[in-house]
């Protein structure tokens, strides 16, 4: 399977519109990588100049070291599978897994083995005779799949190949597809807005935001070690708490509000290397702020605002003097509308933003 770099890859739409800007990023031989962003940054325009489908306006794109730019798009031997299916609504189930081997040639009976041998992987052997309009919403996605794969190509290019399936088809896609990845151990490179997709399907993510790759790693390292202010924001099944904050260079601490937050060593270290300290913010996520004992000192005082309740656990979100904060709490112990809290926000998970959005804290170790 082939290895893939993209070297200072950039992309430019009639009117000066930028797509992709100066992008370096290597999808890995074998390797499952999700480029992971909101709409309009940049990700399907990357995806379709690897596909031969879009020209690229400056920078090498390099297959196993061969420069290929000019190469066409059938002659880069990369199957696709789209969010639309695509599929021939005339043909039977067999013939629409079929197509890519029809147009080779390949001889009939070894595409009666091989079309069966992918409708058993998938589990579709009992739909190969109908049409797609007999099949559910998973059952086309699985056949739209089963057409890339039956002629096993080089790579594979999945274009938000789940979004319009209904949440609970697109859980057990997302582990199909995985399985399938593992099975087949082929370079694929996957996109998708849906940071939990990214994260069940992936080997790596690779977050972009307007045109530039902004971070890769797990769905860990971007939760817990954010680059940037973007980062910190996109990833999260809750919106990370954001508060204006001032650094006190002398004591190493961090004003926030009418705390005093004091810093470990190394945060505090990194926060005076800093080049400004004027216009930062401290983040921090729900899930690392908890309620405070009233005699606890650096807590944020606040009032109970809206309760939003999720099953075991509570999100709580409080009026506090420096804004609304989210915190998540234990159902058993959520606290009235109304009713005023203190909030304690654990520090060694915390992040410092810069006025231009790095995270000053990168890298930090949380121990440290």
């Amino acid at each position: 399977m082939p290895r893939v770099e993209f070297h200072n890859v950039s992309k430019s739409y009639p009117g000066g519109i930028r797509a992709v800007i100066d992008l370096g990023l290597t999808v890995e031989d074998g390797e499952l990588l999700c480029v992971l962003g909101p709409s309009g940054c940049g990700k399907s325009s990357t995806l379709r100049m690897l596909a031969g489908l879009e020209s690229i306006t400056s920078g090498d794109l390099v297959l196993d070291g061969a420069r290929i730019n000019d190469l066409p798009a059938q002659a880069r031997d990369m199957a696709m599978v789209f969010e639309n299916y695509a599929l021939y609504p005339h043909l039977r189930v067999f013939d629409n897994i079929a197509m890519p081997l029809v147009a080779r040639r390949v001889q009939r009976g070894e595409i009666q083995k091989r079309v069966h041998e992918v409708a058993e992987t998938l589990h579709i052997t009992d739909h190969l005779m109908k049409r797609p309009r007999h099949l559910s919403g998973g059952e086309r996605q699985r056949v739209a799949l089963g057409r890339a794969i039956v002629r096993t190509p080089k790579m594979f290019l999945m274009d938000e190949p789940l979004g319009h399936l209904e949440a609970y088809l697109r859980v057990e896609l997302r582990a199909e597809i995985r399985r399938l990845h593992e099975r087949l151990g082929a370079t694929t490179f996957y996109i998708t807005h849906d940071q939990e997709e990214a994260a069940a399907v992936s080997d790596r993510i690779a977050v972009m935001h307007q045109g530039r790759i902004q971070q890769i790693g797990s769905l860990l390292d971007l939760l817990d070690r954010p680059a940037n202010r973007f980062v910190a924001e996109f990833i999260g099944s809750l919106p990370i708490n954001l508060l204006a904050a001032t650094a006190n260079e002398g004591d190493g601490s961090l004003q926030v509000g009418p705390m005093m937050l004091p810093l470990s060593p190394a945060q505090a270290t990194r926060l005076r290397a800093a080049r400004s300290h004027t216009g930062l913010t401290f983040g921090i996520r729900p899930e690392d702020v908890a309620l405070a004992d009233q005699e606890h000192a650096a807590a944020l005082p606040g009032r109970v605002a809206v309760l939003e309740p999720q099953g075991d656990n509570t999100v709580v979100i409080a009026d506090t003097p420096v804004g609304r904060v989210s915190a998540v709490i234990p159902s058993r112990s959520v606290p009235a509308q109304g009713e005023r809290i203190r909030l304690h926000l654990a520090l060694d998970h915390a992040h410092i933003f810069a006025a231009d959005g790095s995270n000053l804290l990168s890298g930090v170790d949380r121990k440290g």
